[in-house]
């Protein structure tokens, strides 16, 4: 099994089981908000207005709340499970075909390669790698991801080179 895929079945499981606890979150939000509307003279079913209106309150409304504070914060690829590219992939996963989701992942890929390029220079190399492989997930062609992850693999292989001429200069100077 490859590298690449080790680390993307529990990325999957992990943005799987974030949606399914969004989704919770919003049934019980829903249905709490029925409870208090119900016992009010007059009121409106929330679930009979939202058709009508043809918009629908759902995961993938709070999932794209929640993607868009993640940007405004800076939150692009990091931190791990609390990020925006996080957030619009699980839109994804729920409706391929959202345009506001991948409209904000390729508007987004840019910043986020220019952070990860900076931890590769600062030798965050592993957190570098989860990150190219999370923007890999939206587009595994991208011409930038493929010079980052070459960078990342060169900048792998100084740090090993170095670690090992410690280790040499340890074993000489140990006898």
């Amino acid at each position: 099994m490859s590298q690449s895929s080790k680390a993307a079945l529990p990325r999957r499981a992990v943005v799987f089981i974030g949606a399914v606890v969004v989704a919770l979150v919003a049934v019980a939000a829903y249905a709490t908000l029925r409870v208090r509307h119900a016992d009010q003279p007059g009121a409106v079913d929330p679930a009979a207005s939202s058709a009508s209106s043809g918009g629908e309150s759902s995961g993938v409304d709070i999932l794209l709340g929640l993607a868009r504070e993640a940007t405004r914060e800076g939150r692009l690829v990091a931190p791990q499970g609390n990020n925006a590219y996080e957030y619009y992939l699980s839109v994804i996963q729920l409706e391929p075909e959202n345009a506001t989701a991948q409209d904000a992942l390729r508007e987004t890929l840019p910043f986020a390669s220019q952070e990860i390029e900076r931890q590769i220079n600062r030798r965050e190399l592993e957190e570098a790698r989860r990150e190219i492989a999370l923007l890999r997930d939206f587009d595994p062609t991208n011409y930038t991801l493929i010079i980052l992850g070459a960078k990342l693999d060169a900048q792998q292989q100084v740090v090993t080179a170095e670690d090992e001429a410690r280790a040499d200069q340890i074993r000489r100077r140990n006898g």
